[in-house]
Formats: C-alpha cells, structure tokens, sequence
C-alpha cells in the first residue's frame, strides 16, 4: 500500500488488520469532531478487543462511546478520567487504568489530547496551561503506564506543523514556563513549545524503550478543521504563516484534510510493524519526515526530560539510558 496526504485512517486500519484485531488500544482526548476520536472509530472496524477512551469529562465523551458501542457490540469500550493539566488527575488515571484493563496491557497508547493557543494561563504548578497540558501531563501518563509496565508495544505522541520551528526561537522558552508571568506570552510560540517537546519525549521513549521491544513516534496529523483550533484567530493564524515563512522560504501553507485524512498518519505509527525499525520516527501525510527544525531541537532531549521529571516530581529510569 503506498501511503500519502490522501490516506484515510479505515484504509490503515484495513491493510493491517492483523495488528487491530484482538488488540487493545489507548487514546487521550478522543473528543467527538476531533482525530482522536475519528482514530477510535477506524480502529473499531478492525475488530479490536478493548478502545479505551481517556479524556476530562465523560459527558462530551459519551456519544462517541454511544456510537461505537452500537455500530461494533464486539468491541468493548471503557472510559478514565484524565485532565491532562492536573498530576493528581494524570496519576489517578493510570492507576485507574488497570480497573478495566483487569490484567490485560495496552497495545497501543496514542497520546492525542491537545490545546491549542489558548489565552495565558497556568496550572496550580504554575506552569503555562499548553505545556502543561500537551506535553507534562502526556509524559507523565505515558511514562507511569510504562513504568506499571501496562504497554506493551508502541507509544504514539501527536505533535503538530507547529513543532516544526526553529529550536533556537523556541526551545530558550524552556527557561521560563510562566513566559515572565505571561508579559511574553505568544499562544502560537507557546503551542510549538508544547508540541516540540512531543517530538523530543518520542525520540527520547525510542532511545529508553528499546531493549524493551517497545517503540514510540511523534507525527503530524495535518491541518484539520476541529475545536483544537477555537481560539485560533486568523490574525494569529497568518501572523504564524509569516513566521514560518520567515524561518523557512520553502514553507508551504498545508492543504485542508478532513478527519479520516487526518488521524491516518497517528493510525500508521500505531499500526505498521516495519516502522519499529525507525523508532523515534517522526510522521507527516502518512510517511516518516525527518526535518533540519527537530535535528536542531535534539540537543534539548535531556534538558526536556530532566525538566519533565523536575515539575512532575518523578523520575524514570527505563533501563537502557
């Protein structure tokens, strides 16, 4: 099967069928409208035994457990409770986890769940709220997950376009995540912040996991119309295009996908066995596509995860570091 910007997430899911059926998957912020929850509905077709769904409120989440609960009465799905932005929340979910796991593991975690250039806020940590919720939260349920040992072959991390810019421009932010008290603040700066660090946590799973067998990749779902983009206002947006332009003379504005284009290419990292040679990959319109911005950014892999371990108080050692 040749793989591109037109790939649907029903034509991955269909090709390796043998990596769905039986399996039991995760996803992080599978909101209706959303990839995350297009990915739960393609990954359904392939007869999976368990999609468990993690997000903040259950009520927004329901009718998508509704729908796939009629359309495919084989698959179980189960609900936790996950509010990315809160490590209370974050440690209770993989706790709660193992509820209806019941001994089982989990396949495939994918770690969807994002916000996206929100006004200026922090946690009660007082670490901005994009980095708190896209990236720390993620890196410490992935990584509690692994350390239960509840995953057992890949780790997915949905990163953006916006991870794409220059790490000499966006990773000094690390310095300061309160932004000098929100003075500095940029909602896109900080978003790429957030979703650079996505890539650099993947890179960093494949480099500890591997004597595990497990693997982990970073990707870009592409430009998708969802409520990611509610306070995404088109000065924001082309104030951004012109940055990357700036940063980038070849930089191409993305054609639209719709959603099954869009959660093709995270179906893809959790699905294609040949990918586990390239561990760390990261992913755009369904194909790995290293680029000369997170080349750059590698230098700041252990300053990221050092910092992550610092602001969620816990520290991982995966054996192979």
């Amino acid at each position: 099967m040749k793989f591109g910007w037109a790939t649907t997430g029903n034509e991955v899911v269909k090709h390796f069928k043998d990596k769905v059926s039986g399996g039991t998957f995760l996803i992080t912020g599978p909101t209706p409208g959303g990839v995350g929850a297009e990915s739960a509905k393609s990954l359904a077709t392939g007869n999976p035994k368990h999609l468990i769904l993690a997000g903040r409120t259950q009520s927004k989440i329901q009718p998508l457990i509704d729908e796939l609960s009629t359309s495919h009465p084989n698959v179980k799905v189960s609900f936790v409770q996950l509010d990315l932005s809160n490590l209370s929340s974050v440690r209770a979910a993989a706790a709660n986890v193992k509820t209806p796991l019941g001994g089982d593991k989990i396949d495939v975690a994918i770690l969807n769940a994002a916000i996206m250039a929100c006004p200026y806020a922090t946690t009660e940590q007082g670490v901005e709220l994009q980095f708190a919720t896209n990236h720390l939260g993620h890196f410490l349920f992935g990584n509690l997950l692994l350390q239960s040992d509840l995953i057992r072959s890949r780790v997915v991390v949905v990163s953006s376009l916006a991870s794409q810019r220059k790490a000499s421009l966006v990773m000094p932010h690390l310095e300061d995540l309160t932004y000098d008290h929100g003075k500095i603040y940029e909602p896109t700066v900080a978003y790429s912040v957030s979703k650079a660090c996505n890539v650099l946590y993947a890179k960093r799973l494949a480099k500890v996991l591997g004597s595990r067998g497990i693997s982990a990749f970073s990707l870009n779902p592409g430009s998708i119309i969802t409520n990611l983009q509610a306070y995404m206002t088109d000065e924001m947006r082309q104030r951004a295009i012109k940055e990357y332009m700036i940063e980038n003379p070849n930089f191409k504005i993305p054609e639209r996908k719709n959603l099954q284009q869009g959660c093709s290419t995270q179906l893809r990292a959790a699905l294609d066995p040949s990918l586990a040679a390239v561990s760390g990959a990261y992913l755009d319109d369904c194909n790995v596509s290293e680029t000369a911005e997170h080349k750059e950014a590698e230098p700041y892999m252990d300053q990221v995860w050092t910092l992550s371990e610092k602001l969620t108080g816990s520290k991982f050692d995966f054996g192979n570091q």
